[in-house]
């Protein structure tokens, strides 16, 4: 991007036990995310679908910064001497950390930062990320139990969801895609494919080995879907969330409303 000032956008960005790994997860998303690179920051084009409208306030567009090392440092401002935490992308299910721009200032980048606490903010120098460009967005309804996907403003696809029980209840907030893992048993409870979000269970520190991350994933109870029953993620038909693997980048902005 030539311009030192980026627009600003809101950034609309489920719990996570152990997931394995596999090269078929990294693959799938890397194919997702360089057709999301190849129109790098080209303009939005109007769509004309006949299909529903996003509401007001989610992006059409949405700019993700990728990390380029293996460590990326994260800064309180621009300009600060030391990090207030690195992330490794060797923990990233993907291969890769990445971060929702917020704004730029000079060499520095303000974004969302996949990290407790939920919504965290940070700033990045524009010499560690890669810039790109995307037009898809996700927002969850967990009254309606309703998860719809947009791309370019419009609706892409709409799904009956599960989301977190009383107990364990999905958090409400503006989170990412941040990684895709594709489960050693695809049978299993967390289906073929799972998405991990930048977000965390407000109730569960630790789960399974995991640390409480939110994620969507498919699932091996699709009776249970419409209702609330999982520790905090968001279960879809496994048909759907092989459709999102093959189709969604990283950095996809996920808003969770009640």
């Amino acid at each position: 991007m030539q311009s030192t000032t980026l627009r600003r956008f809101l950034a609309l960005s489920l719990t996570f036990g152990a997931l394995a790994p596999t090269v078929g997860a990294s693959h799938a998303l890397a194919q997702a995310t360089q057709a999301a690179t190849a129109t790098t920051l080209a303009p939005a084009t109007s769509a004309t679908s006949a299909t529903a409208a996003a509401p007001t306030g989610v992006p059409v567009q949405t700019i993700v910064a990728a990390a380029k090392a293996r460590v990326t440092p994260v800064y309180a401002k621009p300009g600060a001497a030391v990090a207030t935490i690195s992330l490794d992308n060797r923990k990233n299910f993907s291969g890769r950390h990445v971060f929702l721009v917020l704004k730029q200032e000079k060499d520095w980048i303000q974004v969302k930062v996949p990290a407790r606490p939920n919504e965290r903010t940070g700033w990045v120098k524009a010499t560690d990320v890669t810039l790109y460009q995307h037009d898809y967005a996700i927002v969850i309804s967990l009254s309606k139990r309703s998860m719809v996907v947009y791309k370019a403003g419009q609706e892409f696809m709409r799904e009956v969801v599960a989301v977190g029980s009383a107990k364990y209840p999905t958090p409400t907030g503006s989170f990412f895609i941040r990684e895709l893992a594709r489960p050693a048993n695809p049978r299993g409870a967390y289906g073929p494919w799972a998405f991990g979000l930048s977000g965390y269970s407000n109730v569960l520190q630790k789960f399974g080995r995991g640390d409480g991350q939110i994620g969507i994933h498919g699932t091996n109870a699709p009776k249970a879907l419409g209702t609330a029953a999982s520790h905090g993620c968001i279960r879809v038909r496994n048909i759907s969330i092989t459709k999102l693997a093959q189709t969604l980048p990283q950095g996809v902005p996920v808003e969770i409303v009640a």
